[in-house]
């Protein structure tokens, strides 16, 4: 391997590491998915199909397996938590998680105030039943982003704070359980220092990287970047320049700059796939800033609500804007790279059509509504 690594090179390694378009088959199972990820972020948006089900189909994943992750029949394969934004995460790494929970005890929280008399009945409630919904302490009012109720933030303190663990979800809500119902007692009772905890964040996330700075390796499950420079420099990893960057960069022990690609292979993601989630890398890794258009009133967008990257090969090669309305997927807007065939995007959208089951396909253009 030469010092420097080309840009091509980088996206190859990119990109197998995500588990994308290898020539070898991977174990294509939500399981395997989220260990080679380390986690998968969460949303609710739905105007296609939810981001983790989306992840996940596009590695191979079966579509009768995609809500397994994140739901009572896939309990026990992980828990919810603060990693790259709110995300799931597999269970083993439960304990390299336990700086976070003693942080937030110690030092309390960036968000919502909690009524420490609302925490004391969710825990006695949890206490008593195991598992605890919002739903059994009376809900919560208001709706979208001012839904609100102090029990809410309650279980979420609980859960920040390892007194509670949200490992499946009942539908869309979240069910909070007991930590010794969901976690496993060998994975509790390990005791991992602060250090400890970042050195096996930063060796989770530059196997999922597979060539990343010190800065994408912090990014990736929201480290201070001081922080993931001690873990990496604890790791003994190979360092590598990429040419056209600044910064230097890491490689997984895994790294192969030569692994094999299907060059013809054509996937949309996810705008939060972790593959494309941070813009500064995105546009270093691809040469694309693209813009998450769905918080944007419809006046402002310039490209549409749900803007998915195009995968092809080992680039990203264009987006697509869709929307699933009823049994039609609405293809708002579409754009290519100079030279790329049309079929790209009619590959993209068929298959985001198959993903969910649409009946037909409608070519609205650049709709703003």
């Amino acid at each position: 391997m030469t010092a420097e690594l080309t840009l091509p090179e980088a996206r190859r390694i990119a990109v197998a590491a995500q588990g994308l378009h290898t020539v070898n088959t991977l174990d294509a199972t939500p399981r395997a998915v989220l260990d080679r990820l380390g986690c998968v972020q969460i949303d609710s948006m739905s105007a296609v199909r939810r981001s983790h089900e989306l992840v996940l189909l596009s590695r191979g994943v079966p579509m009768d397996e995609t809500q397994r992750l994140g739901t009572t029949t896939g309990a026990g394969a992980s828990f919810e938590g603060m990693a790259h934004a709110l995300s799931l995460v597999p269970i083993d790494m439960w304990p390299a998680f336990g700086f976070r929970r003693r942080r937030v005890l110690e030092r309390g929280w960036i968000g919502p105030s909690v009524d420490m008399e609302a925490v004391k009945h969710a825990r006695t409630l949890l206490e008593a039943e195991g598992r605890v919904r919002l739903r059994d302490l009376g809900g919560a009012t208001g709706t979208g982003w001012t839904r609100d109720s102090a029990y809410r933030w309650a279980l979420e303190w609980l859960a920040a704070t390892g007194g509670a663990v949200c490992a499946e979800r009942d539908r869309w809500e979240r069910v909070y359980c007991l930590p010794e119902l969901a976690i496993p007692e060998p994975l509790r009772q390990a005791e991992l220092s602060d250090a400890e905890c970042v050195r096996e964040l930063c060796r989770r996330s530059i196997d999922a990287l597979g060539v990343a700075t010190t800065k994408d390796v912090a990014d990736y499950f929201r480290l201070r970047t001081a922080d993931a420079q001690a873990g990496l420099d604890s790791l003994g990893l190979d360092r590598r320049t990429v040419s056209g960057w600044r910064q230097p960069v890491w490689l997984s022990p895994d790294t192969d700059p030569a692994v094999k690609i299907d060059e013809e292979a054509v996937t949309p993601l996810s705008p939060f796939d972790s593959l494309v989630w941070t813009r500064e890398r995105l546009l270093r890794l691809f040469g694309k800033d693209y813009k998450l258009e769905a918080y944007k009133p419809a006046e402002k967008r310039t490209f549409g609500y749900f803007g998915l990257p195009v995968l092809r090969g080992y680039d990203i090669v264009g987006r697509v804007a869709l929307r699933r309305r009823k049994q039609t997927l609405v293809v708002e807007n579409a754009e290519l790279d100079t030279g790329v065939p049309t079929s790209t995007t009619e590959e993209a959208v068929s298959t985001v059509r198959h993903w969910t089951e649409c009946d037909s396909v409608a070519y609205e253009g650049d709709e703003r509504g």
